[in-house]
């Protein structure tokens, strides 16, 4: 027998529980790119429409952003991973949330192909405005060491962000592993509730009397996303999303993506199973692990499914 499926997923909410916390200027030509990135897909949002930057005829995308439910973060230890590739021993971020329980959302954009497709995966924690972003790091990540169009990511390779705390997060990935690829797991089962994947995002318990994680579908597919953090003027942190690079900015050019290795039996079970196929990513596991500049996955357009 299966074990049961615990899922935080709400159909419906007031208004206010989709409001976002106003956004800061963009930052100036001096700034680094990643934060004129963080600023600039942030304001976006809030706009409800984002640009794709990229070569040729530039292309609007409208934004929906929906509440997907509350997520525990004791002592605001924030992990971000794919959870089909992550270690077994999850790392946070260096930099902790201000609070232990935070909403939420999700941002997603409807394409010009029809489909919906995830922008990015939000913690809500506060209101006030947005003053300037940071990149969430984990331990021995040093901004000084990037390439001008560089960040800190994890990698994704079964098409699956995920942002919780660290022992929900370990639980997350013993329960994956003991699954073996099978894709029966609670957290399987909830991203394929609507029979396609592409835009799914819930709140769910990976096994009965675990603290819930945040799933969802990574934008196109495979690669590294960073996580930013909104700060407001008093240095706290308002917003933690995870940028999905659906679209290109004004402020960068894409570089080649690194070579694709094999992939876990989980990861590879969820790629076959169709659910959001990407172009290939790093093998890399562990939260934030990686470093390299904009990736060519959101140059890939793959077909709605």
């Amino acid at each position: 027998m299966r074990s049961p499926i615990w899922i935080w997923l709400p159909k419906k909410y007031p208004a206010w529980m989709t409001a976002l916390p106003p956004p800061s200027d963009v930052p100036g030509p001096t700034a680094p790119w990643w934060e004129r990135r963080a600023a600039w897909l942030w304001e976006s949002i809030v706009e409800g429409h984002i640009a794709d930057h990229g070569p040729g005829e530039e292309v609007w995308y409208a934004v929906e952003v929906s509440a997907v439910g509350r997520l525990g973060i004791p002592e605001g230890r924030l992990v971000a991973a794919d959870p089909y590739v992550m270690d077994s021993a999850p790392v946070p971020f260096d930099q902790r949330l201000p609070v232990a329980e935070a909403d939420v959302l999700v941002a997603r954009a409807t394409t010009d192909a029809g489909d919906k497709r995830v922008v990015a995966l939000i913690l809500r924690c506060g209101s006030s405005p947005i003053s300037t972003w940071a990149m969430a790091t984990c331990a021995e990540q040093d901004l000084a060491t990037l390439e001008p169009e560089g960040f800190f990511g994890y990698p994704v390779d079964a098409g699956t962000g995920a942002l919780g705390g660290v022992d929900a997060m370990a639980v997350a990935n013993r329960v994956l592993t003991e699954d073996a690829g099978m894709l029966e797991d609670p957290i399987s089962t909830a991203l394929f509730a609507d029979g396609n994947g592409t835009d799914a995002a819930v709140c769910v318990a990976p096994e009965e009397g675990a603290e819930p994680i945040a799933v969802c579908s990574s934008g196109w597919g495979d690669g590294s996303y960073p996580t930013w953090l909104g700060l407001d003027a008093t240095g706290t942190v308002v917003v933690a999303l995870t940028d999905f690079l659906l679209t290109t900015d004004p402020y960068a050019a894409p570089p080649a993506p690194p070579d694709e290795a094999p992939l876990p039996d989980a990861a590879q079970s969820r790629r076959d199973a169709g659910s959001n196929p990407g172009s290939p990513g790093p093998s890399l596991t562990g939260a934030a692990s990686l470093s390299w500049g904009m990736t060519a996955i959101r140059r890939h357009r793959i077909p709605s499914l």
